[in-house]
């Protein structure tokens, strides 16, 4: 049994509505390629398509929403106006972690600055870097990954021990998002004087 819900995505700049918008064409696009191999006729494959209209969301009582609704359809001739009572749903989709600890042979800031550098070629935003003391500090990157794979937190914690630092990496994201970037991690990391261990 099929339920309508109707979502609304707060995107921050016209590049994240233009990704959201490949995921609706996509989805319509699946629907019709299943119809057109005469499957889903008889109403089992979904439908979801972007809303042409302004959606409003009214928090008011159900005085001011009558006078509201009144109000509206006062001002639409040929259109229509359609009213949902809606709920939040908190659905949050299911993320992956993946871990990597690091070894380099090289001083804290020098690490940092490697670091950077590789993220920067991932145009990666740095959410935080904190310094706990002269040889532990902490970085967070919020990283977007290519081919609509979604985004990937990377909580990395730096710990310089007798000339060395340990790099505890965590990455979180949703489905092989996480994935994805341990391997272009361990990739980029090949290129240096490093010992890696997967979890």
């Amino acid at each position: 049994m099929r339920t309508m819900h109707i979502i609304i995505l707060n995107c921050a700049d016209d590049t994240e509505k233009k990704r959201v918008r490949y995921v609706i064409d996509k989805r319509e696009g699946d629907k019709e390629g299943l119809r057109a191999k005469g499957k889903g006729l008889r109403g089992e494959v979904g439908e979801v398509a972007e809303v042409k209209a302004i959606v409003v969301k009214a928090d008011l009582a159900e005085g001011e929403l009558g006078d509201f609704i009144d109000e509206l359809h006062s001002k639409i001739s040929a259109g229509r106006v359609e009213i949902y009572k809606a709920e939040i749903e908190k659905i949050k989709p299911e993320k992956k972690i993946e871990r990597l600890n690091v070894t380099f042979k090289a001083d804290i800031k020098s690490v940092e600055k490697l670091i950077r550098f590789i993220f920067s070629k991932k145009n990666a935003t740095l959410r935080e870097h904190r310094y706990l003391s002269d040889n532990f500090s902490e970085m967070v990157y919020q990283v977007y990954m290519r081919r609509g794979k979604g985004g990937v937190e990377v909580r990395i914690v730096l710990r310089e021990e007798g000339g060395e630092t340990v790099a505890d990496i965590r990455l979180e994201g949703i489905e092989g998002a996480s994935k994805s970037l341990k391997a272009d991690l361990l990739d980029d990391f090949s290129f240096f004087d490093v010992s890696i261990e997967e979890e």
